[in-house]
């Protein structure tokens, strides 16, 4: 493809999409939004004003994008996950490159099919793997092929969910098995896969799953706990209040849409009374989200890695000790840490400075300008291809 712009289209205007427009919106020099597709008239009309785009360019869905004959170099998609599969094969077929949010599919064989499809049509699908775009994630790679550490034995990486993320997406969410036929391991944990496989390589001979408990039952229910917060008489200390979460803190209401004249306390108000997210977090009854998960991958070469998942956890963080031959790595995406075995001064760094930049130390714009340079020097090769991205998937799914 020449230099010229390439012609996005954006398919799901969720959280995730537009932050990724974010890159579109500060790089019109080379990338161009010209048209959007979501079911929600609110989110198209945002997006429709943000980008200057005339009616013609909005839609309600996929097949009436197809059906305009707009002509279009790229898409991202970033809708719920149940709809990543069929839409990426029809994107693909429509002759458009690919941006996807995680995860690819449902399954093992729409995985696999979405890689074929890219193999046959030439298109390329780049999975939003933004942990190795990210310049601390990147160092530890970096640190693991230095020959002064020596050779990798293990791997420890655990992944703290945290409280408010684990109340408000996967147990008032839909973000689970019985909804989204997927477990929250996959969902959340799948680039932590990804990640270890980077760094440790990609020769797993097996995989073995370890669950915990399901924290949030009817059974573990506080006494006098009621089924929405707003009538609860122990709303005031509970961690996990809905009304703390949204009204008080504010947080996690991005992807709440005010209904026409209604201010945002008013929707939120709103939210609590009606919606899934009002509910207290022990009186959801489709949740099965499990407190911990670890999935130990063996390796061909001996390097054996434990990949853990933690729920409700104060902090939210990833945490990821690697055993060298010479030195142990130690990192909590704030500093890393070589110790050295020999008695050589420890080696510190500091990525502290990473946290005021926002969008994953600004990691979901380096995949968006990937993917966009990808297309525009005609390599078709990014860090994150399906084909790249796809034993991730599959070891998740063995996990599951």
């Amino acid at each position: 493809m020449s230099q010229s712009k390439v012609k996005i289209a954006a398919i799901g205007l969720g959280n995730r999409t537009r932050k990724y427009l974010r890159y579109v919106a500060e790089h019109r020099d080379i990338a161009e939004l010209v048209a959007v597709v979501d079911p929600d008239v609110s989110r198209r009309e945002g997006l429709q004003e943000d980008f200057s785009l005339t009616d013609d360019r909005i839609f309600r869905s996929m097949d009436d994008l197809v059906a305009s004959g707009l002509d279009i170099d790229a898409c991202i998609i970033g809708t719920p996950d149940l709809f990543h599969y069929e839409l990426s094969i029809k994107a693909m077929r429509s002759g458009w490159h690919i941006l996807l949010e995680k995860p690819m599919g449902q399954n093992p064989e729409q995985c696999r099919d979405i890689v074929q499809t890219s193999i046959e049509t030439g298109k390329m699908v780049t999975v939003c793997y933004v942990l190795r775009y990210h310049p601390y994630f990147m160092k530890l790679k970096d640190l693991v092929g230095d020959s002064s550490v020596g050779k990798m034995h293990s791997i420890r990486h655990t992944e703290r969910v945290g409280r408010d993320r684990t109340a408000h997406t996967f147990v008032r969410g839909p973000w689970n098995i019985k909804e989204m036929n997927t477990s929250v391991f996959f969902t959340k944990c799948c680039h932590d896969v990804d990640f270890v496989l980077w760094l440790a390589g990609n020769d797993v001979k097996s995989v073995t799953s370890k669950v915990g408990e399901r924290i949030f039952s009817e059974e573990n229910a506080p006494v006098g706990a009621s089924q929405r917060c707003l009538n609860c008489g122990l709303e005031a200390t509970c961690p996990y209040s809905a009304i703390d979460l949204y009204l008080r803190r504010r947080d996690w209401i991005k992807g709440f849409t005010a209904l026409s004249g209604e201010s945002q306390e008013d929707m939120i108000g709103r939210i609590l009374r009606e919606s899934r997210y009002g509910r207290c977090v022990y009186h959801c009854p489709e949740n099965d989200v499990v407190d911990r998960q670890t999935v130990i991958l063996e390796m061909e070469s001996g390097v054996r890695a434990e990949i853990i998942m933690e729920c409700p956890t104060d902090q939210t963080n990833r945490v990821t000790e690697i055993d060298c031959e010479n030195a142990v790595i130690y990192g909590d995406e704030r500093m890393i840490e070589v110790r050295y075995k020999d008695g050589r001064e420890s080696e510190t760094y500091d990525f502290g400075w990473t946290e005021s930049l926002g969008y994953h130390a600004r990691a979901d714009f380096r995949v968006v300008e990937d993917f966009i340079e990808a297309i525009r020097s005609g390599h078709l090769r990014t860090k994150t291809s399906c084909v790249e991205s796809l034993d991730s998937h599959l070891i998740c799914f063995l996990a599951q």
